[in-house]
């Protein structure tokens, strides 16, 4: 499934709706990790409707690196 956020197909749904009513779905995507559910405001998840600044364009690889969290001390 493609992804809302990024656009690569790295998305799948993750959760719905405990009573089984359909009334909810969640997805979520590997790549960005961004999540959404069926239920937004189609602004927020069809991607010709996005704000073109919320948009994922950049490589994974091409962010930046978190400093890593030192070991816990004695």
């Amino acid at each position: 499934m493609k992804c809302v956020r990024c656009l690569h197909d790295t998305a799948a749904k993750f959760a719905e709706a405990p009573d089984k009513s359909g009334a909810w779905e969640m997805y979520a995507c590997s790549r960005c990790n961004f999540t959404w559910r069926n239920t937004e405001e189609p602004e927020v998840i069809t991607p010709e409707l996005r704000d073109k600044n919320f948009q994922f364009t950049q490589e994974v690889s091409d962010l930046q690196i978190l400093v890593p969290v030192p070991p816990l001390k004695k």
